[in-house]
């Protein structure tokens, strides 16, 4: 299945998305409990919003090892983990506000592990559970800002900063993705 969050006529709905890019209305629960309902909208009617709404976003550093090359950072021994507030997401197709204050923006495109259930110190197999799905996102980063900062709060945090969407997938197998990110039609990452 795949699950999105949209904008049409004004209310906030959310949807799945069924074959010939058509979008049954759900309510109630995305993560745990919905229901369809008779209400169908085609792509052309909505505006897509971030597929869910978090209360934070938890992330991993240096995590593309072609990557961390490129910008000159030693892999850590232990997952380097930072947060983006909620206010950085905006949906498919949304515009990146540039920051006066920055002169170098970098694209990271990843793939969002969308949780529904909320977990603490629980046991690697019973991980999968506990996630709904999948969706792109694109870790958008002010790389002379995080150079100089020395840390990555400030860097990561604008507004905008987070690209995310369009739909989550249920039924995506995150093993061996091949992750490609377009600036203007133009191909700038290609990644597994």
């Amino acid at each position: 299945m795949k699950y999105l969050r949209f904008l049409q006529n004004g209310n906030i709905r959310y949807g799945l998305l069924e074959k010939d890019n058509i979008i049954r209305e759900v309510v109630g629960d995305i993560f745990n409990n919905h229901k369809n309902t008779e209400n169908i909208y085609s792509l052309s009617e909505i505006t897509f919003l971030p597929p869910c709404v978090p209360t934070k976003i938890i992330a991993v550093g240096l995590n593309y090892f072609e990557h961390a090359n490129e910008v000159r950072m030693k892999i850590p021994d232990e997952p380097l983990i930072f947060m983006k507030p909620p206010s950085t997401l905006i949906a498919h197709n949304d515009n990146i506000i540039y920051p006066k204050m920055s002169k170098q923006l970098d694209y990271e495109a990843e793939l969002a592990v969308i949780i529904k259930n909320r977990i603490k110190n629980i046991e690697p197999e019973d991980v999968s559970k506990n996630i709904l799905g999948y969706t792109c996102f694109n870790d958008v980063t002010a790389r002379d800002l995080q150079k100089k900062d020395g840390q990555w709060t400030r860097a990561k945090s604008f507004d905008t900063f987070a690209p995310i969407g369009p739909f989550i997938s249920t039924e995506l197998n995150p093993d061996n993705l091949q992750i490609k990110l377009y600036k203007n039609g133009q191909l700038m990452q290609d990644s597994s």
